[in-house]
């Protein structure tokens, strides 16, 4: 059996892509592992958010190349790299976001060290099909669209991605039920742009009107969604929503900063007030829900004054998870052409301060639900304790008892089961 190395890089969006590539490779008869030495060829699905990831991406094609067999590079970064990239130059397969899933039909010209291009424009490129059958896990996440419609001014994504393309809602639903009658317990709708699902059709509320058919033909016990704009959060979406039995009490924001003047300047659609609403009207229709978000530190102009109002968001929405990311010039993007640039260091610095901010609010939140009851899924065992999610996304450690993987347990919270403290 010939052995497949694969290595993800970049967003859920390419691990789910990568996942429904290993398993068209294992039906294929493929051994598919994890990336190191030995195998017949690898594959690495790149990403180009940030000129960091670009360099995880070289990187990761220098390695691979050490390795010594044939290597395939697919996804953002080739997608967006100069077609001198000399790295990609020394590699057997490229392929850019367009018909990725294509590499499991020249895996064996590859493996016999074939040079083939396969990249392509991702202009008038409709949805590609990616599904995920086997029952690995007891969540799952299922791609509903591909790329986005923003440019957001610090972002290169839909230029390596294209425009919004939504995925049939009948395909949605055939993989829902596949993995639901697998035992998935919790599913995960997700994409480039999640709550831009839609946008390239004609209804009004489409993603909604997609959860209340997922509901009504498939009853998941537990829906949530990956990354969602601010913007979607209106009253009416999140009235439907909350009508929808199983729609789980946590929502993750892609808020990247709560002053206005630098919402504007990264061209994102709703300022500070309408941040604020937004966790308002979550709140009001989700009582007891609890929310994380992205946070970006030291963007172009961004003010002490600024990073005030980033750090008061934060305290205020009383967010349970916050992910902080110093801000990072993307070449080709208008943030890259900005003046008034926030050094390196306040860059960083401002990271580190956030991130202790949001630590010390994550305890908060946590002293907040101790002594509360919530349904845990049980998705993972470590030594004697079992480790799972609440219906509002707490992390949990918790006696293992006799418990199995994937079982839904009423669970007492305690100090002590603060994963956080590990």
């Amino acid at each position: 059996m010939k052995k497949i190395g694969i290595l993800t890089l970049g967003c859920r969006v390419n691990q789910y892509e990568s996942d429904a590539i290993a398993e068209r490779l294992e039906d294929k008869g493929y051994e598919v592992r994890s990336f190191e030495k030995g195998c017949d060829a690898y594959v690495i699905n790149t990403c180009t958010v940030t000129a960091e990831s670009d360099s995880k991406c070289r990187k990761a094609i220098r390695r691979a190349l050490r390795y010594g067999a044939p290597v395939a590079v697919i996804g953002c970064f080739v997608q967006g790299a100069d077609g001198n990239t000399e790295e990609l130059k020394a590699v057997n397969y490229i392929s850019g976001n367009r018909n990725k899933g294509e590499i499991v039909d020249f895996i064996e010209n590859i493996i016999n060290g074939e040079r083939i291009d396969r990249r392509s424009s991702l202009s008038g490129a409709e949805y590609e099909r990616f599904e995920i059958t086997s029952c690995k896990y007891v969540k799952a996440y299922v791609k509903i669209e591909d790329g986005c419609n923003n440019f957001c001014s610090y972002c290169y994504v839909p230029y390596v991605r294209g425009r919004v393309r939504s995925r049939d809602e009948n395909d949605i639903l055939s993989e829902i039920k596949r993995l639901k009658n697998s035992n998935y317990r919790e599913i995960i709708l997700t994409g480039i742009e999640t709550s831009a699902y839609g946008e390239d059709g004609e209804s009004e509320q489409p993603l909604c009107e997609l959860v209340e058919r997922i509901q009504r033909e498939c009853n998941i016990e537990r829906l949530r969604f990956g990354s969602l704009n601010p913007a979607f959060f209106t009253p009416e979406r999140l009235k439907r929503l909350s009508q929808s039995e199983g729609v789980m009490p946590h929502f993750h924001l892609s808020v990247q900063s709560a002053s206005s003047d630098v919402l504007k300047n990264m061209r994102r659609n709703y300022d500070a007030d309408g941040l604020y609403r937004a966790v308002e009207d979550i709140r009001k229709f989700f009582p007891s829900a609890n929310l994380s978000c992205d946070m970006i530190c030291g963007f172009p102009g961004e003010s002490e004054k600024d990073f005030e109002q980033s750090l008061e968001f934060l305290d205020c929405a009383n967010i349970l998870h916050t992910h902080v990311f110093p801000y990072s010039e993307r070449v080709g993007t208008r943030a890259a052409l900005m003046e008034n640039k926030v050094s390196d260091f306040d860059r960083h610095e401002r990271a580190r301060i956030m991130t202790e901010r949001a630590k010390e609010i994550h305890k908060r939140v946590f002293a907040q639900n101790v002594g509360k009851e919530y349904n845990v899924l049980v998705e993972f065992f470590k030594g004697g304790s079992a480790l799972g999610y609440t219906e509002n996304f707490i992390n949990l450690r918790f006696p293992r008892e006799s418990f199995s993987k994937g079982d839904v347990v009423k669970i007492k919270i305690t100090e002590e089961m603060d994963t956080a403290l590990d």
